[in-house]
């Protein structure tokens, strides 16, 4: 049985709709459209193609439905995973693509349901919208700045040139209600005539025909357009706007669902920042300003997290959908190399006969035969899974250089190696070798493959089979120095078993080529085209010689600098040591789970006082018998933990740091190589450097497992370095903290707790039943204090050697001493303080002293009875903290005792002065003995305080009354307030407001009984004048108001309280005032009347004058009758005197 007998069509015969590499151009040009209809019925919507079709259909409709921004869309894969053909195959179907045998994208393709159904909710909301428009290309293709290529490709989607300047001409055309008759008239010459709309004779006569008023000639139509459309500016992201939402709207009154596709986006990039912004600019403009409309969906070879130049763009692309190696092979194997069902029997059983040999290739590498391979075996053949794998590496790394643009996909790649050999019997593989033929010319033209190389590779595949098997191991010499930089991650190397293994075609008869690789080898390496290096095989040009040399010349170098190499062998020893001691930096001490550090000394280092000290003895640097020697005479009370490092494999350690330094040495002399074997060079020297550090860390990683750990007195742990260190330390922590013990238990943080809560049980968190003051801790601090200890030194003093005992046991024994009147807490200031009143950062900066007067019941229940009466809280135990709130409780009650005139002076509290001179139970001890004392001063200030409350607002009531006119009352008020009577019994002052009120009460009503007078005087006038009959209610009013002839209400008088609020509203002056001003407001008021029943009447004002005689009455009477004449003459008048 052939290979090909076993596909499900012969390779010969499949044909890739696109030649394996898709791209992106939507619309399809009219040559395009078979090719997509072809990639259509192949398309494999399965796995990371299904579920990222669906995640981005689902995250636009939900933008949709909002009117919110649309989410932006990243795929991302290494050349050849699909990303571009996903992209394809979405445009294709939100169009729903029709082809011309009516033929529909969705209907071509084979879809989930987890893809059908958001299609149809797109369908739905297509309706309701302007219909859908995708609009999709490579950037890069075209214009250099993306705004103005993105405006390109959104233009020619909806039918418009791309360029701007003729798609301006094409609006200006829609606006005259023309450009579907011109478009009609010039055919398929439309796009072409508009961008030579000025000098094309074909255009002016199809606008000329559509509408001939617009000019006289095509020539002066030309001329008119030039002038209307200049070269326009630069396109901006606010042009881009505007542009696209006005092509998106030709023929449509809503925007439509618009796809928008930029293919190859991380290429155009590259590590430009600048166009990242724009593209960050870009994405942000799309997505933001159009309802939710537009979904714009980019590609690029890499995650956007795993650059730090897309980084930035991640906040704009939130929909990134990440296509593997998984994905690519499902198509691959669904397609070009789908089995017949019938083979798969024999397949299996040609692979289990050679599974020795299967499982033999790349052995000890990572990407050698599984188990889990097996499965997938019978689907990947006639490649094998460890050498496809093999393959994927070498074509991401060559993506990674760029490459990957003008490269086959890996399915054109797997469909011409099926049909290369699938002529050959079922047994005989694809080699990796066959790769080469697939990308050498591109390689070559990209400067990734040395001239040199090729040139040889070319010249002995033309020669005899010898030749032909030197050229096919060069090219796996070559292929795998491209991977080389990565070998310590995948493990394939460029040996003669590794290259054997890879050029095995006959899996069962190939045995010989294993034998021949060898000597190709040396063959082509005395030819000069390899050289091998630390066992593995490299290109060997005339510039790699040159490397070469230079290295050596450095390998010289670097042996004779000593100091260089002690300097490196440290740093590597330094690495290795950390990475020997993660999770040794520290270990737990006690029940307490005191966490103590290992501090690692180097020679001349202090040993620390907050942990344990772990110092290094290199056997490079000292002689490690004489040290053994000197550890073990160390006192046994020593706490210092000794790591002794061994001089292990010295020459090969050395031989390697200096590999690897020549080879660093010569990367940065030879700079960044011009020419493609100066290129393959620098890679050679790369993976020697890489190797040779590898191999000189392994030496010092099996120079740590040899070392040893001893403490002090020459005691050797055993076990992992890590483990024997965290045990060495455990056992130093005794020598180190003697007193411990005495200190070390789990509760003393809710001692601390609870003694903050002034619990004065806290103690029993540590199951201490006894006084505090006689706990071991307590007893230490005390015996420390002495004249006075600040907190900060106590602290240092019990949590280092030779206590080492928990922050919280001393805090937690200073409060619960100080709850209990042991001791007395001062603060900065001097005075007083009460430690469960204060945050804890205070506790270090207060001094602390031992209290030296002893309270005895008595005192404490008699300064108990004192504090409640002043109503201080307190806590029993505690009374001490409530004294300065007592103090200044009574200090305030003896000044509310009094106050100024007419209360009586205030008393003070006795002895005050001496007692705020005292503190602790000093003061608590004179508190105590002055008790009874205060406790009745203190009743007769309340009760004072009180009467005062009561008195004093009447007081204010009777000088009040005096102020308003009750003088005769101010004498005996003023005796009152110079006499300080307030509190004489009985009260004085309501006699006073009595009289005081009877006296305003009767001027008041006087007062008012006047003005009444006054105003039914008033009344009586209006109601007998017949001008003032004769207004209407209305009429009356408004004259009533204008002349401020109010009725004024009787004031209230019941109480002195409202007899004061009377006057302060009118007093008696204003009462006589209103009294005397009725009269002229009568007269006011009349004539008003006069005036509004006869508009014309003038108003004279008669002569002033004082009479004292028949004849001066008779003379003002003349007067009066001359100027009342006279006026009268003009016109109705109203006298007024």
């Amino acid at each position: 049985m052939l290979n090909k007998d076993t596909f499900h069509k012969d390779p010969a015969e499949y044909r890739l709709a696109n030649q394996g590499v898709a791209k992106i151009q939507f619309p399809p040009a009219p040559e395009g459209i078979e090719t997509l209809r072809g990639e259509l019925e192949t398309f494999v919507c399965d796995g990371a193609y299904a579920e990222g079709l669906a995640r981005i259909l689902e995250a636009f409709l939900g933008s949709v439905s909002k009117g919110g921004s649309a989410p932006a869309v990243w795929i991302s894969g290494f050349y050849g995973s699909g990303k571009s053909h996903l992209a394809s195959m979405l445009a294709a179907l939100w169009t729903n693509l029709e082809f011309s045998d009516g033929a529909t994208a969705e209907g071509l393709a084979t879809l989930p349901t987890q893809v059908a159904a958001p299609l149809k909710e797109l369908r739905i909301a297509a309706k309701r919208a302007g219909g859908v428009v995708a609009a999709g290309d490579t950037l890069g293709t075209g214009a250099a700045d993306p705004a103005e290529a993105t405006l390109g490709i959104i233009l020619r989607a909806v039918g418009l040139p791309s360029d701007l300047r003729a798609a301006q001409v094409a609006f200006w055309l829609d606006d005259t209600g023309i450009l579907n008759d011109v478009r009609a008239e010039l055919g398929d010459g439309f796009d072409t005539h508009i961008r030579n709309f000025i000098l094309s004779p074909k255009f002016g006569a199809s606008v000329l025909k559509a509408k001939p008023e617009l000019a006289e000639s095509p020539r002066e139509l030309g001329s008119k357009l030039q002038a209307l459309f200049p070269e326009p500016p630069p396109v901006t992201v606010d042009l881009l706007e505007n542009m696209a939402r006005k092509a998106l709207l030709l023929g449509r009154n809503e925007l439509p669902l618009t796809l928008v596709v930029l293919d190859e986006v991380q290429q155009f990039i590259r590590q430009d920042p600048s166009l990242t912004l724009k593209i960050q600019t870009l994405a942000e403009r799309l997505s933001g300003r159009f309802n939710g409309r537009i979904l714009l969906v980019a590609t690029g070879q890499q995650a956007l997290s795993d650059v730090p130049n897309l980084q930035k763009l991640l906040d704009r692309f939130p929909v990134q959908i990440a296509l593997g190696e998984a994905d690519i092979d499902t198509v691959i194997r669904e397609t070009v190399l789908r089995k017949r069902s019938d083979a798969k029997g024999a397949i299996e059983s040609m692979l289990s006969k050679n599974a020795g040999e299967i499982s033999r290739q790349l052995h000890g590498s990572k990407l050698a035969h599984t188990v889990n391979d097996n499965d997938e075996a019978v689907l990947d053949w006639p490649l094998l899974p460890s050498r496809r794998r093999v393959w994927e590496h070498i074509l991401r790394e060559l993506d990674r250089t760029g490459l990957g643009g003008t490269l086959r996909g890996q399915l054109r790649t797997t469909l011409d190696a099926a049909k290369t050999y699938g002529g050959k019997p079922l047994g005989h593989a694809v080699p990796v070798d066959f790769l080469y033929g697939r990308f050498a010319t591109e390689a070559y033209n990209a400067g990734l493959l040395p001239g040199e190389t090729r040139n040889r590779i070319e010249a002995l595949r033309g020669g005899d089979e010898k030749d032909q098997l030197k050229a096919r191991v060069l090219m796996l010499v070559y292929m795998l120095g491209r991977i080389s930089g990565e070998a310590d991650r995948h493990g394939v190397r460029a040996t003669p078993e590794t290259i054997a293994d890879l050029m095995v075609v006959d899996l069962g008869g190939d045995e010989g080529l294993r034998k021949h690789v060898p000597d190709l080898l040396k063959e082509l390496s005395e030819d000069g085209a390899a050289i091998e290096v630390h066992s593995e095989w490299r290109l060997q040009t005339k510039e790699s010689a040159d490397w070469e040399n230079a290295y050596r010349t450095e390998v010289k170098s670097i042996l004779a600098d000593q100091a260089t190499l002690s300097g490196k062998r440290r740093q590597l020893l330094t690495g290795a040591i950390d990475t020997a001691l993660a999770g040794a930096s520290g270990v737990a001490h006690g029940g307490s789970k005191q966490q103590r550090k290992i501090h690692r000394l180097e020679a001349g280092d202090k040993a620390p006082t907050d942990g344990v000290p772990l110092r290094l003895r290199i056997g490079w640097d000292e002689d490690l018998a004489s040290v053994e020697t000197e550890i073990a005479g160390a006192s046994p009370n020593d706490a210092t933990i000794h790591l002794l490092l061994p001089r292990h494999r010295p020459e090969d350690l050395t031989r390697e740091i200096a590999s690897w330094r020549a080879a660093d040495s010569v990367l940065q002399l030879k700079g960044v190589p011009g020419t493609d074997a100066g290129i393959e060079a620098q890679k050679a020297m790369q993976s020697r450097s890489s190797k040779a550090l590898s191999q000189a860390n392994e030496l010092i990683r099996e120079a740590v497992r040899h070392a040893k750990v001893v403490q002090a007195g020459g005691k050797v742990v055993n076990g992992a370095l890590a483990d024997a260190v965290k045990e060495a330390a455990s056992n130093a922590l005794a020598r180190l903290f003697p007193r411990f013990a005495e200190g070390d238990h789990a509760g003393w943080s809710k001692v601390f707790d609870r003694a903050m809560k002034k619990d004065p049980d806290a103690m029993k968190a540590v199951d201490y039943l006894g006084a505090p003051e006689t706990h071991p801790v307590c007893k230490a601090i005390l015996a420390e204090l002495g004249p006075g200890r600040k907190g900060s030194y106590l602290r240092s003093k019990f949590t280092e050697p030779e206590y080492g005992w928990p922050q919280d046991a001393v805090d937690g024994a200073l409060v619960v001493l100080a709850n209990a009147g042991v001791i007395r807490v001062t603060g900065e200031d001097g005075k007083q303080v009460s430690l469960p009143d204060l945050p804890r950062s205070k506790i270090g900066v207060c001094t602390y002293r031992a209290e030296t007067t002893v309270i005895t019941v008595t005192q404490r229940m008699a300064a108990r009875g004192l504090l409640t009466e002043a109503g201080v809280h307190f806590e029993n135990g505690q009374e001490a903290y409530a004294l300065s709130a007592l103090l200044e409780k009574l200090e305030n009650a003896a000044k509310d005792s009094g106050g100024e005139a007419p209360a009586p002076a205030a008393d003070s509290v006795p002895n005050l002065p001496t007692l705020k001179s005292l503190s602790g139970n000093d003061l608590l001890a004179a508190v105590a003995n002055d008790a009874t004392q205060l406790r009745d001063k203190l009743k007769a200030w309340k009760a004072a305080s009180s009467k005062i409350g009561q008195r004093l607002p009447n007081f204010r009531v009777a000088e009040r009354l005096v102020q308003l006119g009750a003088m005769d009352q101010k004498a005996e008020l003023d005796t009152i307030r110079t006499n300080r009577q307030l509190l004489s019994d009985p009260d004085p002052v309501p006699p006073i407001i009595s009289a005081a009120a009877d006296t305003l009460r009767g001027r008041l009503n006087a007062a008012y009984e006047s003005w009444r007078k006054a105003w039914d005087a008033g009344e009586a006038r209006l109601a007998n004048s017949e001008t003032w009959d004769k207004l209407s209610p209305q009429q009356k009013h408004e004259i009533r108001g204008e002349a401020g002839l109010l009725l004024l209400d009787k004031p209230v008088v019941d109480t002195p309280t409202s007899i004061s609020e009377s006057l302060s509203q009118r007093s008696f002056v204003g009462w006589e005032n209103a009294a005397k001003a009725l009269p002229t407001r009568i007269d006011d008021a009349l004539a008003n009347a006069a005036i509004l029943l006869e508009p014309k009447a003038k108003t004279i004002s008669l002569p002033g004058s004082l009479l004292k005689s028949e004849q001066d009455l008779d003379a003002w009477i003349q007067a009066a009758r001359e100027a009342l004449k006279n006026a009268l003459a003009d016109g109705p008048v109203i006298p007024k005197v």
